[in-house]
């Protein structure tokens, strides 16, 4: 075999070990990365906290709501923070124009403690609860305690899943319930 032809046979031979490469390569980098545990992309962090397990609450008495839809639960007795998170809330379904019709607000008080009528004017398309028995309340106190919870995620099937702490932030909650309504809600 002359000296060009092993040449020939070696470029032939480097070609076909750089396709190989170029094949497996990446199969083996991906394998070996799961395999030595790296996390390239980590799992979204949630802004509220997931209620473990979901806690049924009694939503069937509140008639306004039609069924299947998504609720941001507030309670009351509204006072500032209680009020911020209405408006808020008002502002994060604004702004989620895609899911108007999958989310409702909902402000849970008990007797006497509802919203004036002009606060109630400024919350237009706001559901107002007299919770009259106070099952429902206690429902969602048992789902997450009033004093570190400034509203609820409740889902369709009525189960509190997601709480936000008074200490949220807007836009956190917001990317949240984005996610998580991009995930559920038909197109």
């Amino acid at each position: 075999m002359s000296e060009q032809a092993r040449a020939a046979q070696r470029r032939s031979r480097l070609l076909l070990v750089g396709l190989a490469a170029l094949f497996f390569g990446p199969l083996l980098l991906s394998w070996a990365y799961r395999q030595l545990g790296f996390d390239w992309y980590p799992a979204p962090r949630l802004s509220g906290v997931l209620i473990q397990p979901p806690v049924a609450v009694p939503l069937d008495a509140v008639t306004a709501i039609p069924a299947g839809r998504w609720k941001l639960v507030v309670t009351g007795p509204c006072d500032d923070a209680c009020w911020k998170t209405l408006i808020d809330l008002r502002q994060i379904g604004r702004s989620l124009p895609r899911y108007q019709e999958a989310l409702v607000r909902l402000y849970v008080h008990p007797p006497g403690q509802g919203l004036s009528a002009e606060r109630l004017e400024e919350q237009a398309g706001m559901v107002q609860f007299e919770d009259q028995s106070g099952r429902l309340l206690a429902a969602l106190i048992n789902a997450a305690p009033p004093s570190d919870t400034a509203f609820v995620l409740v889902d369709p099937r009525n189960f509190a899943m997601l709480r936000f702490r008074k200490d949220y932030d807007p836009r956190a909650a917001r990317k949240d319930l984005d996610h998580l309504l991009r995930r559920f809600v038909a197109n």
